[in-house]
């Protein structure tokens, strides 16, 4: 008997407590194992009888160190991120690897959410990621080259992310770090997964959340960030509260 091939692809998914037990994932499929990280894990985790799927307890709090913990952990050429509240894709996963198979010079490839899924335009096609059009891109549609993401050093920044300082912006941080570093990355027109709630970072009443994005844009822009900033607030103008909270953004 042939023995089954190694895993390409590992889905890390970040949990906290007792929500690791439910967890929704997706029937087993060849080639994709599941890493569940769970911060402030229970006694005793939860028992799956499923081969591909681990759990493993952390004693750190933060999204960004649990995605941190992954890039350690993960051993396939391929890892994605992924929430607990996210209804995966596997076939929109396994298009995603196919892809950095098949282009050696990509270090990672970003495809969509069902909810966010472009309709037409340039980014219904293939496209070049950079800092101006990655801003969207956030899990499960994120997966990385893990060879190319340790060659680089690179790590999540873990005053970002839920549970953090600034709760929003870890994503974005993580592949401005990526391009800055000369890796490059490809969107796609993939669905990879659905996640029908809004997410933190769809929130602009809360002035803690716009402090966190301005902090993203200085992080993410350095000495060019004022110019970034003036265009956010115009490109984003309709989501303010109304023209103080815009005053307040741009200023910091």
């Amino acid at each position: 008997m042939t023995p089954a091939a190694p895993p390409q692809i590992t889905v890390a998914i970040a949990t906290l407590g007792t929500r690791a037990s439910q967890i929704s994932l997706p029937p087993p499929r060849p080639g994709l194992c599941y890493l569940v990280m769970i911060q402030r894990a229970p006694d005793p985790l939860p028992h799956s009888d499923r081969p591909d799927l681990t759990y493993t307890p952390l004693d750190s709090l933060g999204l960004s160190r649990s995605r941190n913990a992954a890039l350690d952990a993960c051993r396939t050429p391929f890892l994605v991120f992924a929430d607990d509240d996210m209804q995966l894709e596997t076939e929109g996963l396994c298009q995603l690897a196919q892809r950095l198979t098949e282009a050696p010079h990509l270090d990672f490839v970003a495809g969509w959410r069902h909810e966010r899924f472009p309709a037409s335009g340039p980014r219904a096609q293939p496209h070049r990621l950079r800092k101006s059009n990655a801003g969207r891109i956030c899990a499960p549609e994120l997966m990385v080259r893990m060879a190319s993401v340790r060659r680089a050093g690179l790590r999540f920044d873990p005053e970002f992310g839920v549970g953090a300082p600034y709760p929003v912006g870890e994503d974005y941080i993580f592949i401005c770090d990526m391009l800055d570093a000369g890796l490059q990355g490809e969107g796609l027109p993939i669905v990879t997964g659905s996640h029908p709630a809004a997410s933190t970072g769809e929130h602009w009443d809360d002035a803690q959340l716009l402090k966190a994005r301005r902090r993203v844009l200085s992080r993410c822009f350095g000495a060019t960030a004022g110019l970034i900033t003036t265009a956010y607030v115009f490109r984003h103008r309709k989501k303010f509260a109304g023209w103080k909270d815009a005053w307040r953004f741009w200023t910091g």
